[in-house]
């Protein structure tokens, strides 16, 4: 009994091992305290044989483990995926152009996937890999290249976020927006700012390529600016069946069955776009500039199908 007790001990430690490695969460500390015996009086070099042992046997089965700086890294995985010559020309040309993209946020999310893509790939397919990538010729700079000082620019107001007065073309018509650049928004052929109109209370996006200028105004934009909230209700059987979106998040249902829903920081224009699509079981509850905004796009809708039906 003592022997499976042991032995079931020994086999909840390298599950827990693995765990912390497959999650690339592998800190010395926290490996460490899996293998020490259960005393917290065992010296840290005893704990280190212990893990060392472990490793070893891991490495009988295949498993290579690395230790980098304070982390233990998984350089293989127990099991492999298929890849294609296609595939891996594929992986290739997606790391040559992550390289290239001013979207931090979404580069690391690619980069995420792509080591643990990495982690499950075959060593010679690793090889074929990295020759690809020592003999790629792609140039993914042209991307933006005639506005990267528009967007170094943009990026600096951002961080700093200093109140803005813009000028811009919308339907070739000039028009003028003093507010908060909230964020840049890479898109896959274009760039646009995400912009708070504090005189209107609305969020626009912008195509940088339509911007005429922008002056930095002196005063720091506050919490409550760069926060903007839309909250509306839905009703009847959307209610049961909507999906929320990555921006937005709900406080439940309320007494008559509607489901609230609270937005945050989309670009009014498109908001109202997809909330048109809902017609009557869709209801925007705050803030009252849009409601009033949808209601009158609602009218002027209904008034020019009257128009078309009088001729």
């Amino acid at each position: 009994m003592k022997n499976n007790k042991k032995l079931n001990d020994g086999c909840l430690k390298i599950f827990k091992f693995l765990k912390l490695l497959y999650e690339d969460q592998a800190e010395y500390d926290k490996v460490l305290e899996i293998f020490k015996d259960g005393s917290k009086e065992t010296p840290k070099e005893n704990v280190q044989v212990i893990l060392n042992r472990y490793i070893n046997t891991l490495k009988v089965f295949g498993l290579k483990i690395e230790k980098e700086n304070t982390k233990y890294k998984i350089q293989n995985s127990l099991y492999s995926i298929n890849l294609n010559d296609a595939d891996l020309r594929a992986i290739s040309i997606l790391i040559n152009y992550i390289q290239n993209f001013p979207e931090n946020k979404q580069s690391n999310q690619v980069q995420n996937m792509l080591n643990k893509v990495e982690l499950r790939m075959k060593s010679e397919d690793k090889n074929t890999l990295n020759s690809l990538l020592n003999n790629s010729n792609y140039d993914f700079g042209f991307y933006y290249a005639n506005i990267r000082e528009q967007i170094i620019q943009c990026e600096k107001i951002c961080a700093e976020r200093f109140m803005i007065n813009i000028i811009y073309l919308k339907n070739n018509k000039q028009l003028q927006c003093k507010g908060v650049l909230k964020e840049v928004l890479y898109g896959c052929k274009n760039v646009s700012l995400r912009i708070y109109d504090t005189v209107n209370h609305i969020n626009l996006e912008i195509p940088i390529n339509n911007v005429l200028s922008i002056v930095r105004l002196p005063q720091i934009a506050s919490d409550i600016e760069m926060s903007t909230t839309v909250v509306y209700k839905l009703k009847n059987r959307l209610a049961k069946t909507y999906k929320l979106k990555e921006n937005e998040y709900s406080d439940g249902y309320n007494e008559n069955g509607e489901l609230i829903v609270i937005n945050k920081n989309e670009s009014f224009d498109k908001l109202i776009q997809r909330l048109m699509r809902y017609t009557d079981s869709c209801e925007i509850i705050s803030p009252k500039n849009l409601r009033d905004e949808m209601i009158q796009i609602l009218n002027d809708t209904i008034s020019n199908y009257d128009l078309d039906e009088n001729k």
